[in-house]
């Protein structure tokens, strides 16, 4: 008997009842952290650089404070790249740093599906094949995505992303200086497709 209410108390303790009807409820906390792959488009004034449909990998980092069941506010971060560009680069990579609204359309017991719009700022580095130094270039960035996320335990989930993120038309430097030796700026503006899975955390 003594076996049987310790082991009762282990799956309490382990998976707890929800204290919510919902997996998110006002004050929660929810994070994700997972990766992915998609595809990263790039245009540009100098066609050695622009490429399109280039395969790439994504890792993502995001966190927001709900105010309710259907609204939340937080921070996302994630970082694209790639060594598949057709051009001169031999690797490429974006990092995007967004705060980030999320509405969600439907909210179960253990589940939730999330709309996401974000906006901030990416700082963009471009490495050129033989160059001691990469092409940098900062500027605007907007996201928008679908989310699903399915909770296990009390605290611990999983969820699966689809994000699209466009950049607005940023300069390039190379150690504090224009790209084109006569001068000239060289601009780039890129957009990104990706697919993303990993953990989600509740608190």
């Amino acid at each position: 008997m003594r076996f049987k209410i310790d082991l009762a108390l282990l799956f309490g303790l382990l998976f707890p009842p929800s204290a919510a009807a919902q997996a998110v409820e006002a004050r929660h906390l929810v994070m994700s952290v997972g990766g992915g792959a998609g595809m990263l488009n790039m245009a540009s004034d100098d066609a050695d650089l622009a490429d399109q449909g280039v395969e790439s990998g994504a890792l993502r980092f995001a966190f927001g404070y709900a105010f309710s069941p259907r609204w939340s506010l937080g921070i996302h971060y994630d970082r694209i790249g790639t060594a598949y560009h057709g051009g001169i680069l031999e690797h490429l990579h974006v990092t995007n740093y967004l705060v980030e609204g999320t509405y969600r359309p439907w909210v179960g017991q253990r589940a939730m599906a999330e709309c996401t719009f974000g906006v901030g700022a990416s700082v963009l580095a471009l490495f050129p094949y033989g160059a001691r130094l990469p092409y940098t270039g900062n500027g605007a960035t907007v996201s928008v995505g679908v989310r699903y996320g399915h909770m296990i335990t009390h605290t611990l989930g999983f969820f699966a992303a689809a994000d699209h993120a466009a950049s607005s038309s940023n300069a390039l430097e190379v150690n504090g200086g224009v790209v084109d030796p006569d001068g000239t700026a060289t601009h780039v503006q890129w957009n990104s497709q990706r697919i993303t899975a990993g953990m989600l955390v509740r608190f």
